[in-house]
């Protein structure tokens, strides 16, 4: 081309670069793009590249396109950036000026060869130019492209310089398009108002001069019609549509426009006829006809309006002719997607007026035909103008007012405003949608289309099938037929049509029609949930006695597809089943109960078994209280179904498997007796663990089944009854536990003294928090009563506790050098080693032995022993159980997780750790100097954190400040250094502190001395200036354990254990509690409620510390003794994985038993498990009862005058159990 630079070294240079930009060496590559990178600062770049695209090859030409486009991408952005600055934003790049100034000399070197076809890459190139600069700013381009197509007005033939110029202008248009901008779109819109005149004058003398006789000979058209027309027909088409549907706005109100529209649907319909004929040029035609086809698609989504006054029968009348004989698959998927938009469209075939449209009645050859019975009064309008000059007229016959169209400017009109009742655009769509149904019943109505469209396209043929059967079960939906989508979207409702689809269903027979019956029994899925309402049970009852007649004479080729069939029909009923008769449950019931126990090993029996699965488990689940299910009671079908579960379990199909564990679990709970015994069918799921490759999704489907379960069982009723729970199902679980974590062979080592070691806690890293969470739930789930246990059962799960402490204080893989594993573990790990521990001390029902020296060190029958330097404990007697584990190695796993910061999941879960150990092993806790030190630290957060706590009146909140203040003073008169806070605490100091008050009691009962002497420690720290906040928090802390008597009793124990060592130490303390007047409350409401005084003493001010304390347990005492009140349980909810489902812990009876004597026992060495609720909680008021006597007595050694008569100062007012046990406590202190 002329145009064109002659080559030079620059372009050689560029030519190398590109190729080497896709050499096979990597830093040949990265050298090319680097120097490439450098040589797009130059303005020429770009320019270059053009001239390099048409000077060398094909391989060439594409990399230059390629590398322009990203230059200029980079180009734009730092453009942007610049905009965005503030900087040159109205200047222009040179390299822009210098490349528009190629493209648009090369442009003009295409239009004076006639020989040369622009290429797509260049076009692509252009158009991305033209998003930001055409045509305002690149006006020799426009100039350029309406000459070009001013001549091809004149032109008698067509040339390849038309072609060049709409193919650019296609090109151009469709990217100015999609700008969404509101100024832009104007402009698309204004560019549109330009282009139309000269391009629909182009249209008429390309296609309809030519063929204006209307003669459809495909002969002639093939003589007639070259390729370059063809190749110039589909753009052109595009071009006009893109104009109709991105651009020109209030198409339906010009007649012009419209007129050209329905010429574009004649031509669709020339196209359509002629391939069905045999022509050369087929492969050409056949993609303009889909051009045209999608045409109408994007006019049905994007300017629905217009076929108010278009006839939409112009369009889809060639559509129904060529489904009825064509055979170009992807010509009829055209075809298809023209009537789901069709189907879907809201105006043209708007709900509210289609059922005006037409009725369904009458018999005709024995399909009921559709007719649409014309209204008197419907007046179809011919242009806009008509239809809006006959609203104005209704409405001032009416009201006196005129109406207007209420639209909107917008790209699209569809998205102005046609939903108000009585506008023009309701009556437009109401003859749209009038139009519509009348092209429907002109070809037989909807019936007859709906019988077309399953008999014609919504068969599968016999490949299609048997590739589809190729898995053992189908899971997978069958391939979708052509016309599914469109018979989704007509939404076809009413009697008639399911008694249609009902009848066709029982009337055929299957072994000699099977295509004819799977197609109404896609008819019949698709169309349920519209069709749903109109159903009767006779409706049901009659199609399931179709599906046991078919299913007894299916064809083994065919069976998979049938069996599929009908039980994706059964589970869409189960999800409905709620609305269902009672008979129709009974016999869907029976049913699914006999495809469930179907014999054989046939594939057919297989599926028929296993596909029925799901549908089961929705009415089971949907039904399980319904009495229909009282005659598996009677009958030995739940022995046959449990079997066939087992068996179903086995087949590797995640969503099945689960299905059927899940209904083993959840009949084996229901319907497990003596005649019938389910345990050998639980068992045997297990073995399917171990086979084949989905093990995994087993694993995962067992454990989350399993969770599920346990999850929904009645944890109330399961305290007081053990035997709720199924044995056979709890072994069961265990056993899959024991199949899921990885215990290898190992040494006899002194960690563990067996001879295995754990190895993983999960052969699946994915699946470890479920493990973690079953184990927990399964040792919260072991009877309490030695005698109800599967002894088997316990020794086997309590083996694993030293595989497990040995396998988290392992110091070889931890997440630093030294540390043990449990610092990379899951902190739930951790719960289940503070589970293990609760059943072993619950097991060994206390009797750890207080004889020995400091260390505890005496006999190992006794339960503690002394083995290679460690402490170890040994359950062993008459638990028939036994288990051996090393204290030490526990006390080591406590110090590591306590090591993490407060807060850190790990560091809460070494406090319940913690707990445990000082419940059952406390003076051996303060023998461990690295347990001792962090107990420490336990003890100093403690402090700080009530010390913390303390709100002084005028910082306090408003909500904080109507509930007093409260200090403690001397008792004698107003003393000004009294320090007032709020009567309150924060709920996330009343968690802190909770949390630790069990460890605080038993440090204070198992090793006062050393309690004694770390309190003084941390009080010597010099963090604390006196104690007045503490207490006082702590107090507040007691009253604020409403759900939890034991806490709240041992936090009062925490303060009398303080007070008494810091008497012992300190003179001067505070011991008079005060409340305020003026400070936000008058009084105490809590203490004069109950009757008693705020100012108890002569000739002192407060309420004595002492009996102060009695007044805080006086309102507990009813509540546990009269009201007979059980444990307060609570439940932790974890989630086992991110977006799955969320699962409940169940509460931990022994932890609650244990914690709560933890807190307020002196000593736990005693057997709790035989105690009641009531005589539980009545030793723990007494051990309270009993600190606040010592607390008084050596107050009074310490100088307090008359503190044995200041203590029983409220004695009358206090409850008569209470002064019970006062009294005892006092009378056994003297």
């Amino acid at each position: 081309m002329s145009q064109l630079a002659v080559p030079s070294a620059d372009h050689a240079l560029v030519a190398e670069l590109l190729s080497n930009s896709v050499a096979v060496d990597a830093r040949v590559r990265e050298e090319a793009y680097a120097r490439i990178v450098e040589l797009e600062s130059r303005p020429t770049f770009l320019a270059t590249l053009i001239d390099v695209a048409y000077l060398g090859d094909a391989q060439i030409s594409k990399l230059a396109f390629i590398c322009a486009k990203n230059a200029l991408a980079r180009l734009r952005g730092f453009a942007a950036i610049r905009a965005a600055s503030g900087i040159d934003v109205d200047s222009m790049d040179p390299a822009l000026n210098i490349l528009m100034a190629k493209l648009l000399s090369v442009f003009e070197a295409h239009l004076k060869d006639e020989t040369k076809v622009i290429g797509k890459d260049f076009a692509l190139l252009v158009r991305k130019v033209c998003r930001k600069y055409y045509p305002q700013n690149w006006m020799p381009m426009h100039d350029l492209l309406v000459r070009g197509v001013e001549a091809a007005l004149s032109d008698p033939v067509t040339s390849t310089r038309t072609f060049n110029c709409v193919f650019l202008l296609y090109h151009i248009f469709k990217e100015k398009s999609t700008l969404r901008l509101m100024r832009d779109r104007n402009d698309v819109a204004q560019l549109a108002e330009v282009l139309y005149p000269l391009v629909s004058r182009l249209w008429v003398k390309h296609w309809l001069e030519r063929w204006s006789s209307g003669s459809l000979d495909a002969l002639k058209f093939a003589s007639n019609v070259s390729n370059a027309d063809m190749e110039l027909s589909r753009y052109l088409d595009s071009l006009v549509i893109a104009l109709y549907t991105r651009g020109l706005r209030n198409v339906y109100q010009r007649t012009e426009l419209l007129e050209l529209l329905k010429l574009i649907f004649v031509k669709m319909k020339l196209h359509m006829f002629l391939l069905q004929s045999d022509i050369s040029s087929k492969e050409k035609l056949q993609k303009n006809s889909r051009r045209l086809l999608r045409g109408v698609t994007e006019m049905l989504d994007k300017e629905p309006m217009v076929f108010a006054f278009v006839d939409p029968s112009v369009a889809l009348n060639p559509i129904f002719d060529y489904l009825a004989v064509g055979t170009i698959v992807p010509v009829i998927s055209q075809c298809m997607e023209v009537l789901c938009a069709a189907f879907k469209s809201p105006i043209v075939n708007n709900d509210r007026y289609m059922n005006q449209f037409y009725a369904v009645h009458g018999e005709s050859d024995g399909l009921r035909a559709s007719r649409k019975p014309r209204e008197a009064q419907f007046v179809v309008c011919a242009t806009f103008d008509e239809m809006k000059s006959q609203c104005e007229m209704a409405a001032s016959c009416t009201r006196g007012s005129s109406v207007t169209s209420s639209f909107k400017k917008t790209l699209s009109p569809i998205k102005g405003s046609y939903n108000a009742i009585g506008t023009i655009a309701e009556h437009m769509s109401r003859q749209a949608t009038f139009f519509f149904w009348e092209c429907i019943y002109q070809r037989g109505g909807l019936l007859q289309l709906l019988d077309f469209l399953r008999d014609k396209y919504l068969t599968l043929d016999a490949e299609a099938i048997a590739e589809w059967s190729e898995e053992i079960v189908p899971l997978d939906s069958p391939p979708q037929s052509l016309a599914q989508p469109v018979i989704e979207a007509m939404k076809v409702t009413g009697l008639p049509i399911l008694n249609w689809i009902a009848e066709s269903i029982v009337g055929i027979d299957c072994r000699s029609n099977f295509s004819k019956l799977d197609s109404y029994l896609i008819l019949y899925s698709i169309a349920y949930p519209s069709l749903a309402n109109y159903h009767t049970s006779k409706h049901y009852l009659t199609i399931l006695g179709a599906f046991k007649k078919a299913l007894s004479e299916f064809d083994s080729t065919m069976a998979k597809l049938l069996i599929y069939r009908c039980s994706g029909i059964v589970n869409a009923w189960a999800e409905r089943i709620n609305l269902f008769e009672e008979q129709t449950k009974s016999e869907l019931m029976h049913y699914l109960v006999s495809c469930l126990c179907f014999e054989g090993d046939s594939v057919a029996a297989v599926n028929l078994r296993a596909q029925h699965v799901v549908p089961f488990h929705c009415l089971y689940s949907k039904t399980i209280d319904e009495p229909f299910w009282d005659f598996l009671r009677q009958d030995s079908d739940v022995q046959r179904i449990m079997a066939s579960l087992v068996h179903i379990a086995k087949i590797n199909a995640p969503v099945i498997q689960h299905r059927s564990i899940d209904l083993l679990c959840k009949m084996c709970l229901e319907y497990d007796t003596e005649v019938n015994n389910f345990g050998h069918q639980l068992s045997d799921v297990l073995a399917v663990l171990s086979d084949g490759p989905g093990d995994l999704q087993l694993s995962a489907s067992l454990l989350q089944t399993s969770l599920g379960f346990l999850n929904s069982i009645h944890w109330r009723r399961y305290y007081v009854e053990e035997s709720y729970i199924n044995g056979h199902l709890l072994r069961f679980l265990f056993h899959l536990l024991f199949r899921t974590v990885v215990v290898g062979s190992g040494t006899n080592d002194q960690a563990t003294q067996s001879c295995q070691r754990l190895l993983q806690l999960c052969k699946y890293a994915e699946l470890e928090e479920d493990v973690l969470m079953l184990w927990i739930c399964l040792l919260r789930v072991l009877p309490r009563k030695v005698d109800t246990a599967d002894h088997e059962l316990l020794n086997n799960a309590l083996s694993l506790f030293p595989l497990l402490i040995a396998y988290l204080t392992d110091r070889h893989h931890g997440e630093q050098p030294g540390e043990m594993r449990v610092s990379v573990a899951s902190p739930m790990a951790v719960d289940v080693v503070t589970e293990y521990l609760a059943v072993v001390l619950d097991l060994s029902k206390s009797r750890l032995s207080s004889a020995g020296s400091a260390t505890g060190m005496v006999d190992p029958s006794g339960g503690i022993y002394e083995r290679s330097g460690e402490v170890w404990f040994q359950l062993t007697g008459s638990t028939s159980c036994s288990v051996a584990f090393s204290v030490s190695q526990l006390q080591s796993l406590c110090v590591e997780a306590l090591k993490r910061p407060d807060g850190d999941p790990l560091s809460q879960c070494g406090l319940r750790l913690l707990s445990m150990l000082t419940c059952g092993f406390g003076r051996f806790c303060v023998s461990s100097a690295n347990l001792l030190m962090h107990m420490h630290d336990v003890l100093l957060n403690f402090f700080v954190t009530l010390n913390e706590a303390a709100i002084l009146p005028e910082n306090a909140p408003q909500e904080y400040q109507r509930l007093g203040a409260v200090c403690l003073k001397n008792g004698s008169g107003m003393d000004s250094t009294c320090k007032w806070q709020v009567a309150t605490v924060s709920s996330d100091v009343l968690n802190n502190v909770s949390s630790v008050i069990p460890i605080i009691c038993r440090w204070g009962f198992d090793a006062p001395a050393s309690f004694s002497e770390a309190l003084i420690r941390v009080l010597g720290s010099g963090r604390f200036s006196n104690m007045d906040a503490i207490l006082l928090s702590l107090l507040q802390v007691s009253k604020k354990l409403v759900n939890n008597a034991y806490l709240r009793l041992g936090a009062l124990i925490c303060c009398c254990l303080i007070v008494s060592t810091v008497a012992s130490h300190y003179s001067g303390l505070n011991l008079f509690v005060l409340h305020g007047e003026g400070h936000g409350h008058d009084g105490n409401p809590e203490t004069e409620k109950e009757g008693f005084s705020n100012n108890p003493h002569p000739d002192l001010q407060g309420v004595y510390l002492p009996c102060y304390l009695l007044r805080l347990v006086h309102p507990i005492a009813p509540l546990y003794l009269e009201a007979k009140r059980a444990f307060c349980f609570s439940t932790t909810k974890a989630s086992l994985m991110e977006g799955g489902p969320t699962y409940v812990l169940p509460p931990s009876k022994r932890l609650h038993i244990f914690t709560n004597a933890s807190s307020t026992y002196q000593s736990t060495n005693f057997p709790i498990i035989d105690l009641s609720p009531q005589e539980l909680f009545l030793g723990a008021l007494k051990s309270t009862v009993s600190c606040i006597v010592s607390l008084s007595q050596t107050l009074g050694d310490r100088g307090v005058q008359r503190s044995a008569e200041l203590m029983f100062a409220d004695g009358a007012r206090l409850h008569a159990k209470l002064r019970e046990v006062l009294e005892g406590c006092t009378s056994g202190a003297n």
